[in-house]
């Protein structure tokens, strides 16, 4: 059994499609059914089922992934480990995330210190990050809402009010504070369905005692902030610098308590590299001053 076998093998199964495994992987489809096939004879079972195009793991398949996984796995942690010990590998990080508007200053401030590492960053739902996380690919998730994971350690970084912003001639834009209760009539623009901050606003106004009616699913405050200045609707934005330069109306919610937690994540079971030690110390310190400010 070879290494490329399993690492061949364990990207079929994800995808369950040949065709899109070999684009993935680079190689000839013929070549990558060849692999699959030698590996099955060694193992002495087909692990698959086929249909046409379309390939599902069977029983066998589903048993041997789990072993193939933790393999790759392990192999890939002893690799970074000699890599650390022996000065031969300046970093690498692979980040999962929900949202930059939180990384977006400190990374800046990071790689100016550290240029030589290099970050590999992929912006997922809350959904794709427990997918993720099982097949043990990321070195830290950065996300507002909790992970539930039995391996899963997190460190909060960032405790934030979430404020009412509104146009500004909107009726309530010469307010101070609200009860979130007061914009149920109002149209909200808002992220798309499964952002972990829609998820959170939606909770906030359950609380308040309605479902808000959001006109406007987009993917960054950026956006949001030109739909509410333009009066196409209210939001639930952050505290945050970045929200503060959007020049917003911002209107604090007396009740009920808004507040999110940004944080960051990690397997228990996954080494870390000395360069994500170092981008977790880094992100620790930062926000730590950020408070004392």
């Amino acid at each position: 059994m070879e290494l490329l076998q399993l690492k061949y093998f364990v990207t079929v199964a994800r995808l369950e499609h040949m065709t899109k495994a070999a684009q993935e992987l680079r190689i000839a489809q013929p070549a990558l059914s060849k692999t699959i096939s030698r590996l099955e004879e060694d193992l002495g079972t087909p692990l698959f089922e086929r249909q046409g195009r379309q390939i599902r793991l069977n029983a066998y398949g589903k048993a041997f992934l789990a072993r193939a996984r933790t393999a790759l796995q392990l192999l890939e942690e002893g690799r970074r480990e000699v890599a650390d010990l022996a000065g031969l590998e300046r970093g690498r990080i692979h980040l999962a995330l929900s949202n930059m508007e939180q990384l977006r200053e400190p990374l800046r401030l990071f790689l100016e210190k550290h240029p030589e590492i290099n970050f590999h960053i992929v912006q997922s739902s809350m959904e794709d990050m427990e997918q993720t996380i099982e097949l043990s690919e990321v070195d830290f998730f950065l996300t507002s809402m909790p992970i539930k994971h039995p391996d899963i350690d997190h460190l909060p970084l960032l405790d934030e009010e979430v404020f009412l912003a509104v146009p500004p001639a909107h009726r309530l834009a010469s307010r101070a504070s609200v009860h979130l209760s007061e914009a149920a009539q109002e149209p909200f623009v808002g992220y798309k369905e499964g952002h972990p901050y829609q998820k959170m606003n939606n909770e906030f106004c359950s609380r308040a005692g309605f479902i808000p009616n959001v006109v406007c699913e987009v993917e960054d405050p950026g956006t949001i902030a030109e739909l509410v200045r333009s009066g196409f609707g209210v939001a639930l934005i952050g505290e945050c610098k970045s929200g503060e330069e959007l020049k917003l109306v911002k209107l604090r919610i007396e009740q009920p308590e808004t507040r999110r937690t940004f944080r960051i994540a990690w397997l228990r079971s996954r080494y870390l590299s000395q360069a994500a030690l170092s981008f977790r110390d880094f992100l620790e310190k930062y926000y730590r001053l950020q408070e004392l400010k």
